[in-house]
């Protein structure tokens, strides 16, 4: 007999990765995040789903993904993030990430009644979300917080990866060189 695992066992089995500083696990994730992005988000797997929102849960990673957003393509991002936002366990770390990363993404597309509705997934205390309200109370022009976003993405870039990594280096793997 085969057991099937649900999102929930493997976020289960998984974990989180709040306060990580690994950065082989970060990058791994950041790049996961961005092969998540670049396909089609509504066909894949539990497997697949259940580790995006896992490496979601460290703030860099999540900040990678907030990098790669892009207004001018919403719907190459939004059915994606929907996804992960259906498939996080409510009341959990899973779903900030997916949560803050859609109302972004509304935010910036002027959708602001929406952004407010998927920010009120994330937990009040959640530094994104956090900000996020200050951006909205603030009633922020949509483009200077993509403007913000787009600064911070190349600090994010040299955090996780120190410099642009080579396919195949050991240190992707977490191994000494």
């Amino acid at each position: 007999m085969t057991t099937t695992m649900t999102i929930n066992d493997h976020l289960v089995e998984l974990g989180t990765l709040t306060s990580n500083q690994d950065r082989a696990a970060q990058r791994l994730g950041a790049r996961l995040v961005e092969e998540y992005f670049a396909s089609s988000a509504t066909e894949q797997g539990d497997e697949v789903i259940a580790n995006v929102l896992y490496y979601l849960t460290d703030i860099q990673v999540r900040d990678y993904a907030l990098g790669l957003l892009d207004p001018s393509t919403p719907d190459k991002f939004r059915p994606a993030l929907s996804v992960l936002l259906d498939a996080a366990p409510t009341d959990s770390d899973y779903i900030n990430a997916p949560a803050c990363l859609l109302a972004a993404l509304e935010y910036e597309q002027d959708n602001k009644e929406d952004a407010l509705i998927m920010l009120s997934n994330a937990n009040e205390k959640y530094s994104l979300a956090m900000l996020l309200v200050r951006v909205f109370a603030a009633g922020w022009p949509a483009n200077a917080f993509g403007q913000m976003r787009n600064e911070l993405h190349p600090k994010v870039i040299a955090s996780i990866f120190d410099t642009i990594p080579v396919p195949g280096d050991p240190e992707d793997a977490g191994m000494e060189k």
